[in-house]
């Protein structure tokens, strides 16, 4: 009979030590998921600020672009009126040719980047609906939506990072747009500077 006790004392003292070892595993799963979700959500403040500073950066190059446009019309303008104090001849060929055509540039189609301010929200719930996880008896349930979190938060951060690369792909064309216009507006101004000496030495 005591060996028979003695047998079933250990085995509940062996139970309960597995217990306590799978407890310790569950939490420190538990702890891992918390940390990879604060993680995630710090990347996605990150990737909104970026974003933000990507959006303004393009709205600087538009307006860039748009003033060079501008100043190669007046360009064209002073290149018309040139010809007509050249010569008589210059002045019929402008009466002929007429004022010269405006560039009105292209309306910027800035990308819209999708930010957010928010942990990414729970299975079955809204972003509004979010809670701090709070500590409570070990179970599967906190890491299940641990990992449904952080799924939803990597597909936010995907989503981000691909509108963001079609931004810079808008941004690096309208840069080259950008340097034609100055290019334009150098030789334009180089020429009408030209002119301007050959008429003033005349």
């Amino acid at each position: 009979m005591s060996y028979g006790g003695g047998g079933n004392s250990y085995n509940y003292r062996d139970n309960a030590r597995l217990q306590e070892q799978c407890l310790a595993k569950q939490q420190a799963i538990e702890d891992s998921t918390t940390e990879s979700l604060r993680l995630v959500q710090e990347s996605l403040n990150t990737g909104a600020a970026t974003a933000e500073e990507l959006h303004r950066q393009g709205e600087q190059i538009d307006r860039t672009h748009e003033k060079l446009v501008d100043i190669n019309n007046k360009v064209k303008q002073s290149e018309h009126h040139v010809r007509g104090m050249k010569s008589m001849f210059g002045a019929m060929m402008n009466k002929f040719r007429g004022p010269p055509k405006q560039t009105t540039p292209p309306p910027a189609k800035i990308e819209t980047v999708p930010t957010t301010n928010s942990r990414p929200p729970p299975s079955g719930g809204s972003s509004s609906a979010y809670k701090e996880p709070e500590r409570h008896h070990l179970d599967t349930d906190r890491t299940h939506d641990n990992l449904v979190q952080i799924g939803v938060g990597v597909r936010g951060l995907k989503e981000m990072a691909l509108s963001m690369g079609a931004e810079l792909d808008r941004q690096n064309a309208k840069l080259g747009d950008v340097q034609t216009e100055a290019d334009k507006a150098n030789l334009g101004v180089g020429k009408v500077n030209k002119d301007m000496q050959k008429i003033l030495n005349s």
